[in-house]
């Protein structure tokens, strides 16, 4: 008996060793290297243009066949149009500066591995307004539960008692019910200014909390109350254009302005599944989705949000052996799964 055990234990060794190392030899013997270009909405002809390169030079095109040099994007080099003196003064009808446009273009992407990943629920809680001018590391954090936030000293490990207590009598003033689902921070000093914290309640309502002068400040967002919320992210801009961007439960981009309006866009997207990324200027963002198939663009005024154009862009398909693999770009476990 021991041995058929024994038997059977080596037969499925080998079948699973064999089905994850011979596709994967196989998928990466036929490989081919396959490259998009960098593709960003232009407010000089307002269409979509893909970076290429030309000899030891780049150039745009659009989707005419139109090629342009840097000045079809003056947004984005605008330094380097500065230093040439190209730089135009007026844009969209609007006189722009050099210092403006600077202070206007954003950045911002999020990663499948990162949204698919379980993390403890302590998060570090910075001083918005801090002593000096720059920002410092947080000396304290905050622990959710299921009755509450729970804020401690860190150095100490000791709990705040008051801080913890105001903070919890405060959000449940605001209407929020226990316990926190989802907690969206991002608690660098490496930034320009610190926004605190998004966070959604067991009911899917919208709040912020955010330390100034050593107090915990909460507020909320009932613009977003209906949206069942799935993710968030806190923006931070230097221009303070956006809080947030925010993925409604029916997948669809939502921006959180500071003054706590909301508005819902037509750009759907996958944060799950996707990896996207978000580039702004003072007049539009464009917006990146892409998954295994293929590249997603939407274009976006910057001012009210309102889709004005769209690009797909399909990935050639390779035949591939499926097989086991244990991990994904997906997420960050190691874990067995079957596909391609």
């Amino acid at each position: 008996m021991m041995k058929k055990i024994a038997a059977a234990w080596i037969i499925l060794t080998v079948a699973v060793v064999v089905m994850t190392v011979v596709p994967q030899l196989f998928n990466l013997l036929t490989a081919k290297p396959e490259s998009t270009p960098f593709t960003l909405y232009s407010c000089v002809i307002h269409d979509f243009t893909a970076l290429y390169q030309d000899g030891h030079d780049y150039r745009f095109a659009d989707r005419k066949g139109n090629v342009y040099g840097d000045e079809v994007q003056p947004l984005f080099y605008a330094s380097i149009l500065a230093s040439r003196g190209a730089l135009p003064d007026t844009l969209e009808g609007q006189k722009v500066t050099l210092e403006e446009i600077e202070r206007n273009n954003t950045f911002v992407t999020m990663d499948p591995s990162e949204v698919n990943k379980v993390v403890p629920p302590v998060y570090l809680l910075m001083e918005s307004v801090p002593e000096r001018l720059e920002l410092q590391e947080p000396e304290e954090a905050f622990v959710s539960r299921e009755d509450g936030l729970y804020v401690y000293r860190m150095g100490e490990n000791r709990l705040l008692e008051e801080k913890t207590r105001k903070l919890n009598d405060d959000l449940k003033a605001l209407g929020f019910v226990f316990p926190a689902k989802l907690i969206e921070g991002n608690p660098t000093d490496r930034k320009d200014h610190d926004e605190g914290y998004l966070l959604t309640d067991r009911e899917d309502k919208l709040f912020r909390i955010k330390q100034t002068g050593g107090e915990i400040r909460a507020e909320h967002f009932p613009g977003a109350d209906q949206l069942r919320l799935k993710n968030l992210k806190i923006t931070e801009f230097e221009n303070h254009a956006t809080l947030g961007l925010l993925v409604t439960g029916d997948g669809r981009l939502a921006f959180l302005k500071e003054n706590g309006d909301v508005t819902v866009s037509e750009v759907p997207l996958c944060p799950e599944k996707e990896d996207i990324l978000l580039i702004g200027d003072l007049f539009y963002y464009t917006i990146q989705a892409s998954t295994a198939e293929g590249e997603h663009y939407y274009a976006l005024k910057a001012d009210d949000f309102q889709l004005v154009d769209t690009l797909s862009r399909a990935y050639p398909k390779h035949f591939s052996l499926p097989g086991i693999s244990f991990i994904s770009h997906l997420h960050s476990y190691v874990k067995p799964q079957f596909g391609n």
